[in-house]
């Protein structure tokens, strides 16, 4: 069905405030994810000029604006905490957006636009949810809560973690290190937040969101393994870390 700009502009508007959390450019097509696990697949875009895989100009850039124009074409204004510029991104169709929980707009190549509602939660499931409640931690969770008891983590720890356990293939550094923060976090062994110049913050979404972000920023950047900082810092619980 084909949709008018204004039907989508709820979902577009989602995007605004997010930062650009991975970029794949091969064989002239783009994956471009946010940090909300938001992910555009297309041609590679436009931009005033070539962009090469992990573009620093892009990576850590806030979107700030969207639009689509009838024809099918969407762009994307960033700009870069750091200075007042600002990067159009501009991808013809046909391409794809994914947002979580399954929902997602796409145009086909003749600028047809459609949009499929959200379907739930893939990772936060209320089976997996009581599944990790029950659960005891395991030598890499273990590991974790070491590293937490000196300092604040992400999911960069989890996968030094695993490395050490002796996993290496990427895929299953991802399976894994999803699956050790979900158990973690819902047994209550660490509480997600952000960091700022005055400390941690604990992040005032349930763990059930926090845990289906968690998933679904990591399986977003397609393999990656995410560095210091990338989807989010944990801590101890305020009663454990004194």
């Amino acid at each position: 069905m084909s949709l008018h700009e204004d039907a989508l502009s709820g979902a577009f508007e989602t995007l605004r405030g997010q930062w650009v959390e991975a970029l794949d450019i091969d064989a002239g097509q783009t994956r471009l994810v946010t940090s909300r696990g938001a992910v555009l697949h297309g041609k590679s875009p436009a931009s005033g000029g070539a962009l090469l895989t992990d573009d620093s100009r892009l990576l850590g850039s806030v979107i700030t604006a969207s639009t689509l124009a009838p024809d099918g074409v969407l762009t994307l204004a960033l700009a870069r905490p750091d200075s007042g510029n600002t990067m159009l991104i501009t991808t013809r169709a046909p391409w794809a957006l994914e947002f979580p929980l399954g929902a997602a707009i796409a145009a086909r190549a003749d600028g047809h636009i459609g949009r499929r509602p959200a379907t739930g939660p893939r990772f936060a499931t209320p089976q997996a949810l009581d599944e990790w409640a029950t659960s005891s931690p395991d030598e890499v969770e273990q590991a974790v809560l070491n590293a937490a008891a000196d300092d604040w983590v992400s999911p960069g720890d989890v996968v030094s973690a695993l490395l050490r356990s002796g996993v290496s293939d990427d895929r299953e550094i991802e399976r894994r290190g999803i699956d050790v923060l979900a158990r973690l976090l819902v047994r209550g062994d660490l509480v997600a937040g952000s960091i700022d110049d005055t400390g941690f913050h604990p992040a005032p979404e349930p763990v059930e969101a926090v845990v289906e972000h968690v998933g679904t920023v990591w399986q977003a950047l397609g393999g990656r393994r995410p560095g210091p900082g990338q989807i989010g810092w944990f801590d101890l619980p305020p009663e454990e870390s004194v």
